[in-house]
């Protein structure tokens, strides 16, 4: 039950729910040779327990293509952890009033078509992987594309090339997969990682992800994702829930395993 002092705060700040810093869990990862911690608190979310892996090996292709799951779009990745925070108004009168949902989830990917321990080339390509999917043969992009020509044509007076392109841009902002910012590097401590984000100008949502890299081929990816249901009130959480991200980040340490470690888990 919540009391006096927790209903006052959140009459102050317009919500309830989030990330609560005061229930948090540490989760440690072997991977391989390194080992991962994340502090992060519990979810509010109800949902039906689950076992987590521990033990990653991270630069297996065969543990990779036995393990990855591929989402909706271009991400392939294998899933560590996922937690989840609904931000709710202080006095919930209908059965679905939420604000929205911020959301942490870490996962291993693998790439051969660049040197992942390069940073900069790491930016570039999270950001083509982006561009190639959806603006490849099964993409959204290029279906707006097909369909917009299709539509141009079935008209008394066919749109002129440059017409044509500015409508399909006006749809691909829209509805389709418009251009995403360029990666940057974000520091955690004292740790360089590639930040970029799946972020569109006519809507709220958004995904921010943070990628650093475990070897030539594999990459930690974390996606912070700030879905929002009510545009009208996300001022109210989105600071919180960005506070709530950054904190997160810092919580997070890759930390060489000391041989005995190796050695025990070599034995197993």
């Amino acid at each position: 039950m919540i009391n006096l002092l927790q209903l006052i705060k959140a009459f102050w700040r317009g919500f309830v729910g989030g990330p609560d810093f005061n229930r948090c869990i540490t989760h440690r990862f072997q991977l391989e040779d390194k080992q991962l911690s994340i502090t992060i608190p519990d979810s509010n979310v109800v949902a039906a327990p689950s076992t987590l892996n521990t033990y990653f090996p991270h630069n297996s292709s065969v543990w990779f293509k036995q393990n990855a799951r591929e989402s909706y779009d271009q991400h392939l990745y294998v899933h560590m952890i996922t937690e989840n925070w609904m931000y709710m108004p202080v006095i919930a009168v209908l059965p679905s009033c939420e604000y929205g949902m911020f959301s942490c989830q870490l996962r291993i990917k693998q790439t051969d078509k660049i040197n992942v321990l390069d940073k900069e080339a790491l930016a570039r390509f999270v950001i083509q992987e982006y561009d190639d999917y959806h603006n490849g043969s099964n993409g959204i992009n290029t279906k707006i594309r097909k369909d917009t020509a299709a539509q141009s044509i079935k008209r008394a007076n066919p749109w002129s090339p440059e017409a044509l392109e500015n409508q399909i841009k006006l749809i691909i902002n829209n509805r389709g997969k418009p251009p995403i910012p360029k990666a940057i590097l974000k520091t955690f401590n004292q740790t360089d990682w590639i930040f970029y984000q799946e972020v569109r100008n006519n809507r709220l949502s958004r995904s921010d992800f943070c990628c650093l890299p475990l070897s030539k081929t594999s990459f930690l990816e974390v996606e912070f994702r700030h879905r929002v249901d009510r545009s009208d009130k996300h001022k109210k959480w989105a600071k919180h829930a960005l506070e709530s991200q950054e904190r997160i980040m810092a919580s997070i340490y890759l930390d060489e395993l000391p041989d005995a470690t190796l050695i025990e888990d070599s034995d197993k």
